[in-house]
């Protein structure tokens, strides 16, 4: 028999569902209260659609909460304890499945009753076994008058059509409550609603059998009206072949009461003829008399085909399973046969643990067959192994083992080694476990695949990544040849290998690596020259191509070496070049053999992969002493030159320095450097400005030059200047910064002395020029003095005579102080130009400060019948200078112009004072006198030392003032003016940026 269709499941639901209709409306109507109408409904719903149990609930108008009033459960006592706690339960609105449907007024479906956040019984339901629930509110105008809830053990989505009929019959009750005519009218419309909604070609008749309804279903199919329908009109649709036989058995149906079946063609609209399965039932009333018939006519021409179908295919079946049975037994020969002969190892086991097949791939791989011992001893059996090769498997790990608990196992490497395979294999293991049909395990079935090849390779790779990596850390290059000629001899038993290297003279060979070749062979082939006939190494280094000797006692390239190969063993050697990137040859990568015979495929591609690794290492190498050569000769060139060199490579915060930037910086020869290092040698002073420095550099111009101190760990100053560029890819990227650094400690200190030297030549000229001054200092003193000494004699007085007028007292006084203030300032200014100072630069406004050293003098230009006047630029920017040595220029410059003029009238002497701003970088001061000018041809030779135009001169004035304005990073020239005279400008650099005015004093 087939399974039924989606179709006729559809049809089979809706039948039944409308059937339980029928008998709930009939049950319900007969019944006395609600009380018993719920409690039909409750088991009437359970049995028919398969839930397990029904409960109802009705509001408690004194308490405000459900109470419980009804229930049916089928016959399983785990349900008791749910419905006995359901029993003393109460809930309020909104609590609970009944809570939340009696306040929503609404139908509620819970998947899973046990996990809903909202069900207090969830621990009883899950007891129980429950799992499925919904809640369906009975409604009574408008107002709730009960809660039916029902419960399946089984998780089931929501069911529409399942939910509407529960609703649908949760109405009846509601007719039952109001119990009138016109809500029986309306649940008679209410059940032909449902009737005209299934799927069926639904009508019904009355207790005699006379239809009085059909469906829209029915008109659809039969272009049929009720007119040409209604009593026994049917039968003008039906085939004439079948109405009779149809008429006589519904007759006996409607005679007897019993419900009909039956099958018959019906013609459509179209006139074709589809076949039908028709089923009626009775509806009784209370005394048990037919008073009505509901049937449905269910289409199944398709089915009925299918039907046909099958039995033909069935007998059809029969003969292939016959025939089938003769194939299985030839497929198990063949099956039998494969396991037998594939190449992967298969083990089935029962859920016991014992083998059921073990075929003899896996007998060889594992070298023994099925031994029934416990599942514990399988890895001590069997010889199976971790990954470390020594560690036992863990029993139940073990993939046959997992899969017999039901786990599939995917590509489980594992090591095997027993007495047939001393060296071990490798396999891999994927497992699966046997089922039944109902999904029961019932063993386990592992396919095991030797990959022994694929690890060897795997290790292989491994090890040249081993290599590799010893050739990027710059290992010494014997230890990087002794690896590789390892690795090469483990990847073929009785494999020995040697590499020699070919001198720079291009001439001999010397020794690389031969761990395993005898130490007289080794040393004496150390050092041997290449050639035509120099065994299989020499000859292909010379000709620079692989030479294979399968036989060293024939062959004539080993005439000088038969007796020495022979002594160790050695009867075939093949040798092949290494050669550079550019062709140059490097050495020789040689295999030897204790057989005669020649290199095998696999050998040659060691060979290829060896000469290759070798040919890195060994190019690495005499690069890295190309570059070491040249270091050298960079730093004998730095050092020779008194001079330090650096590289700095940021992106990994490292630094190289010659032995003569370690001995400046104060760093010890082992000690890894840092660029952090290096700058925190710097003095913490100028770090900030050095770092700075660089990064502008790095970022902009590439170049960078910087004069700083350096702070050594023994506490010692050193002065050093850095210059370094800095060396970027294509892309801009920093790649890393080159530079010297140069010891100019000696030089500052030089330069230090000479500037003690200038600052006291500065000072006894200062002194030189008071004595000059001492009749304007005598003068400038005398009258602040002269005037407290009036002032004082005038107090005494008024004091004297009794006359006291204290406002004229309280004056005298001021003006006292007055002159004291005044004769101080002239006392100070006196003092700072005579007194000894450390040279000390502040910012200083020029105009100020000429205006402050021609009052000092006025008086001396007074005494000499000259005049000074000042043209001074109000946009004169400050300069950075010593006040002091300023001042003593300005002096100097004032004192040399009224010597000048000592010949000229009085009327003529003339000095003028000027300044100007040169576009903001630069402050000029220009000193003009009206004399006897300087020397024509060359004015500027006033500024050498001892030069002077003076009888009583000493020379030394102007070349001081020159020293003094060029420590300021100025410039002083001299020339004559145009018509007469001499002019001596002064150009002190600006402060950028600095506009305040700053006092002269």
């Amino acid at each position: 028999m087939s399974n039924p269709t989606a179709k006729e499941q559809d049809h089979q639901q809706s039948e039944e569902q409308l059937r339980l209709l029928q008998t709930i409306t009939m049950e319900v109507a007969a019944a006395s209260d609600l009380t018993s109408a719920l409690e039909i409904v409750l088991r009437e719903v359970c049995e028919k659609t398969g839930w397990v149990l029904g409960q109802a609930w009705v509001p408690n108008p004194d308490t405000g909460v459900l109470d419980f009033v009804a229930g049916w459960y089928c016959g399983d006592g785990e349900l008791k304890p749910f419905r006995a706690l359901s029993q003393e339960s109460h809930f309020k609105s909104g609590l609970g499945l009944p809570g939340r449907v009696w306040k929503s007024e609404q139908s509620a479906w819970v998947e899973d009753v046990t996990n809903a956040p909202n069900f207090p019984r969830s621990a009883a339901a899950r007891m129980a076994g429950l799992k499925t629930g919904v809640g369906i509110p009975i409604l009574s105008r408008g107002k709730v008058i009960a809660v039916l809830e029902f419960f399946m053990r089984e998780s089931r989505e929501q069911s529409e059509r399942l939910l509407k009929v529960i609703t649908a019959v949760a109405g009846q009750l509601d007719l039952l409550k109001r119990a009138t005519r016109a809500e029986a009218a309306a649940r008679e419309q209410q059940f032909l609603t449902l009737a005209n909604s299934i799927s069926q070609l639904a009508w019904m008749a009355d207790g005699e059998g006379s239809i009085f309804w059909y469906s829209d279903r029915w008109y659809d199919y039969t272009g049929t009206t009720l007119e040409e329908m209604q009593g026994w009109g049917w039968q003008k649709v039906h085939h004439p072949d079948e109405v009779a036989r149809v008429v006589e058995r519904i007759k006996v149906a409607f005679a007897t009461g019993e419900p009909w079946e039956d099958t018959f063609p019906l013609r459509s609209k179209t006139g074709e003829y589809r076949w039908f399965l028709s089923r009626a039932l009775p509806i009784t009333n209370e005394e048990g008399r037919v008073v009505r018939w509901f049937g449905t006519n269910t289409d199944i021409t398709e089915q009925r085909e299918l039907e046909k179908a099958l039995r033909a295919s069935r007998d059809e079946l029969e003969q292939r399973i016959t025939d089938h049975t003769a194939e299985l037994s030839r497929i198990n020969e063949i099956l039998r046969s494969i396991l037998s002969n594939m190449g992967d190892g298969v083990i089935v086991a029962d859920k016991d643990n014992n083998f059921l097949v073990f075929n003899p791939a896996a007998e060889r791989m594992f070298g023994k067959g099925a031994v029934q011992v416990p599942s514990t001893e399988w890895s001590h059996r069997y010889g199976l192994y971790l990954a470390d090769k020594t560690t036992p498997f863990p029993h139940d790990q073990l993939p046959l083992t997992r899969s017999i608990r039901g786990e599939e196992v995917d590509n489980v490497e594992m090591f095997v080694r027993h007495e047939k395979a001393s060296h071990g294999l490798w396999t891999e293991i994927t497992g699966r476990p046997l089922r039944g049909a109902n999904g029961d395990v019932l063993g386990g079935v592992i396919v095991c695949r030797d990959i022994t090849e694929l690890k060897e390779e795997e290790f292989f790779r491994t090890g040249q990544s081993r290599v590799l990596e010893m050739i990027a850390a710059d290992a010494p290059l014997p230890d990087v040849l002794t690896s590789l000629v390892l690795l090469m001899e483990g990847q073929a038993e009785g494999l020995r290998c040697s590499i020699l290297l070919l001198n720079r003279d291009g001439k001999h060979v010397r020794h690389g690596a031969a761990p395993n070749l005898p130490e007289t062979y080794v040393k004496a082939v150390n050092g041997a020259p290449i050639g035509p006939r120099n065994g299989s190494c020499g000859t292909a280094m010379y000709r620079r191509r692989p030479v294979v000797v399968s036989d060293v006692m024939k062959d004539p390239l080993w005439a000088d070496y038969r007796e020495l190969a022979k002594i160790c063993g050695l009867r075939a050697c093949w040798s092949t070049p290494i050669l550079s990137a550019q062709g140059d040859v490097l050495g020789s990568f040689a295999m030897y053999r204790e057989e005669n015979r020649g290199p095998l495929p696999e050998e040659t591609r060691l060979t290829q992969i060896a000469t290759h690794i070798a040919g890195i290492a060994i190019e690495r190498q005499r690069q890295q002493e190309i570059l070491r050569e040249r270091e050298a000769r960079i730093s004998l060139a730095a050092e020779s030159a008194d001079l330090a060199f650096w590289i700095l490579y940021p992106e990994q915060n490292t630094a190289w320095m010659s032995e003569k930037g370690r001995l400046i910086y104060g760093f010890d020869s082992n000690l890894p450097l840092t660029c952090d290092l290096i700058l925190s040698r710097v003095h913490p002073d100028e770090r900030a400005d050095v770092k700075a420095a660089y990064d502008r550099a790095c970022a902009l111009s590439g170049t960078f030059e910087s004069e700083h101190r350096l702070r050594l760990p023994y506490g010692k100053t050193r002065w050093v200047i850095m210059r370094g560029r800095c060396l970027k890819d294509e892309e801009g990227n920093l790649l890393e910064t080159i530079g010297v650094t140069l010891d100019v400690s000696a030089q500052k200190q030089a330069d230090l002395q000479l500037q003690h030297q200038r600052e006291e030549m500065a000072h006894r000229n200062r002194v030189s020029l008071m004595g000059e001054m001492t009749a304007s200092f005598a003068h400038e003193l005398n009258q602040p003095l002269t005037a407290i000494a009036n002032n004082a004699s005038a107090a005494r007085r008024f004091i004297e005579r009794g006359n006291i007028d204290p406002t004229l007292l309280q004056q005298l006084l001021q003006d006292m102080v007055a002159d004291s203030q005044r004769a101080g300032e002239v006392i100070r200014g006196i003092r700072s130009l005579v007194r000894k100072e450390t040279s000390v630069h502040t910012l200083l406004d020029l105009n100020a400060v000429i205006t402050e050293t021609v009052r000092l003098v006025s008086t001396d230009v007074l005494s000499r019948e000259s005049v000074v006047t000042t043209e001074l630029d109000p946009q004169l920017p400050q300069v950075k200078a010593t006040l002091v040595q300023i001042q003593q220029v300005l002096l100097n410059l004032i004192i040399n112009a009224l010597d000048a003029m000592e010949s000229l009238p009085p009327a003529e002497r003339r000095i003028i004072i000027s300044t100007r701003s040169d576009k903001g970088d630069v402050a000029e001061v220009s000193v003009r006198d009206f004399g006897t000018g300087l020397p024509k041809e060359k004015p500027d030779k006033v500024f050498d030392h001892f030069f002077s135009t003076k009888q009583k001169g000493m020379g030394m004035g102007l070349a001081i003032v020159r020293s003094i304005i060029e420590a300021h990073g100025g410039t002083i020239v001299a020339e004559n003016a145009s018509d007469r005279g001499a002019r001596m400008i002064v150009r002190l650099p600006a402060v950028r940026g600095q506009t305040q005015t700053i006092a002269a004093a």
